[in-house]
């Protein structure tokens, strides 16, 4: 059984669209529990149809905090998503899911958490669709930066998070170029250090163009690359629906048309769902933090809490710890 934190006024909809998120997960799963943090004079209304297995907590939201996420650590919370952490740093609950802004999220796992001594800051990691499954892409936006050391703990944290399957993992670091003198150096030296690594099938440098390829399990970079190449990426998509959408929805026989091809893309838009892949972990601490999409809806809501579930199960904090370890040890 997982027990988990939800904070209910993270993200741009708050309450109204993560209850029932909630309600629809915890319905299906009796056998996980929720603890949702929230004001209950806005959840009063949702109260009476909660199922058996979600508890309540009353605190207010963050409010203008949320963006001077550095003043958290010099205060006593007393907000939903600070009495989440401190329920997560006493072990009462499993891990904790929020839709709020990721400054904030640092600073608090940060404060009620304990960084490892081979990682300076947390780093975000998500998985992203790929040709033939998924690969685990970080950072994500934690950092705007990252030198030789920060690049290997996240090639780190990123092989504790898929060191279940049994196999060395492909491991990428993302360049401007695949040649081995490209890069700026911090990258370059990260590339040889990487090389020895007998843990990890490492295939060196992997361009922009081919990370939804496949041929990658882990890819690193720093958090602005990240998070610039994955909002590229959903910009493009969008554009390119956006463009079909517009194309087929003139003349007679375009909308039948249009019927026709959604119906044999169906798979296909299902894997590229971004609903699906909404979660990602703030690693690097004992604390199983993941973070929601400040835009996500209930359905992708629901996604974050199932891989909140799926981490704890993996218990893949211990494995990202134990990964760091040897760093440290090295």
């Amino acid at each position: 059984m997982a027990r988990i934190a939800i904070d209910l006024h993270g993200g741009d909809f708050g309450p109204s669209i993560l209850i029932p998120a909630c309600f629809r997960y915890f319905r299906a799963h009796p056998q996980h529990h929720g603890v949702l943090f929230g004001d209950l004079k806005e959840c009063k209304p949702f109260i009476q149809f909660c199922p058996a297995n979600i508890e309540w907590i009353d605190a207010h939201s963050l409010g203008n905090l949320a963006d001077k996420p550095a003043q958290l650590m010099r205060r006593e919370g007393f907000s939903s998503i600070e009495c989440a952490f401190k329920m997560l740093g006493h072990h009462a609950v499993d891990a904790l899911v929020s839709a709020e802004h990721t400054g904030v999220l640092l600073v608090l796992v940060a404060k009620y958490g304990h960084l490892h001594a081979a990682i300076k800051r947390p780093v975000l990691a998500s998985w992203l669709p790929t040709l033939t499954g998924t690969t685990v892409m970080l950072d994500l936006g934690a950092s705007f930066t990252a030198n030789r050391e920060q690049l290997l703990a996240y090639a780190a944290v990123g092989v504790g998070l898929i060191s279940q399957t049994g196999a060395r993992p492909r491991l990428s670091l993302l360049n401007v170029g695949t040649e081995y003198f490209k890069g700026p150096v911090a990258l370059r030296s990260a590339d040889q250090a990487l090389k020895g690594w007998s843990n990890i099938d490492y295939r060196g440098f992997i361009e922009a163009s081919a990370v939804f390829t496949g041929q990658s399990d882990i890819i690193v970079c720093d958090g602005f690359t990240g998070n610039s190449v994955i909002k590229a990426s959903a910009g493009a998509l969008d554009l390119t629906f956006a463009l079909l959408k517009q194309r087929l929805s003139r003349g007679l026989m375009k909308p039948l048309l249009a019927w026709w091809l959604k119906r044999q893309l169906k798979a296909v838009l299902i894997k590229l769902d971004p609903r699906l892949a909404n979660g990602a972990i703030v690693a690097g601490s004992e604390l199983l933090v993941l973070k929601s999409h400040g835009n996500a809806k209930a359905r992708a809501f629901v996604s974050a809490i199932e891989r909140a579930v799926s981490a704890i199960e993996l218990n893949s904090t211990r494995q990202i710890w134990s990964e760091l370890d040897k760093l440290v040890d090295d």
